[in-house]
């Protein structure tokens, strides 16, 4: 019941203190990218933390593997048995949806950037997922990782891509990351924001010592 479901999230974000983690799985039998993409906009419009955009496993003597050959379901011979292709997504675009899902997590997921993960599809006429797949597919195409990546580059790798490609005005995109970077307890003013923030001292945060909880947690707090 999918909007039970919605009604749910809204209740938990809305009048909980409650940390939501939701999960999606890519390559379930029968979903494209398109499909795919509308579920994932459905969940950001609801708005939990986290977003864990998870590849399908099979285990062992699950009943998934009655859909096989309908479907076209190819996995790894070796454990995690992660799905390679199916019928509607080719292995090039789970390729593409596992590069997606490492940087939704190492940006989003993270918490490091909560402020300037939305000006991604911030008045653009793409969707969410359309935006940040959009944005994946630059980052590899421009870093070629989806590890090993320092945050101080991330950043500078989202500010670059912003004002860039996205067009989004440089003062707003260079102080939403300024305020993100702050979060973390950083108070070095990057040197790629020097010149777009007026000062280190007018713009920094306050950050309330009292917040409990695991630090990836805490970052998904404002203010």
């Amino acid at each position: 019941d999918n909007a039970k479901l919605a009604d749910n999230l809204r209740f938990l974000r809305e009048q909980t203190g409650v940390h939501v983690h939701a999960d999606l799985i890519v390559g379930l039998p029968g979903e494209g990218m398109e499909s795919f993409g509308r579920g994932f906009d459905c969940l950001v419009e609801l708005g939990p933390q986290e977003i864990q955009v998870g590849m399908l496993k099979r285990l062992r003597g699950t009943p998934i593997v009655r859909h096989d050959a309908e479907f076209g379901m190819v996995y790894s011979a070796s454990p995690p048995y992660e799905v390679l292709q199916t019928r509607d997504l080719s292995f090039e675009a789970m390729q593409r949806m596992r590069r997606f899902a490492r940087y939704w997590d190492l940006i989003a997921n993270s918490g490091n950037f909560i402020e300037t993960t939305p000006l991604l599809w911030a008045g653009e006429e793409r969707s969410p997922f359309a935006s940040f797949m959009a944005l994946s597919d630059w980052l590899h195409a421009t870093t070629g990782r989806t590890h090993g990546i320092a945050l101080q580059d991330l950043a500078e790798a989202l500010h670059r891509y912003l004002t860039t490609v996205a067009g989004q005005a440089v003062e707003r995109v260079s102080e939403a990351i300024w305020r993100d970077y702050q979060r973390g307890g950083r108070s070095d003013l990057p040197g790629f924001l020097k010149p777009h923030v007026r000062s280190a001292a007018d713009t920094r945060i306050v950050r309330k010592s009292s917040r409990a909880g695991p630090a990836r947690q805490s970052r998904h707090l404002r203010g």
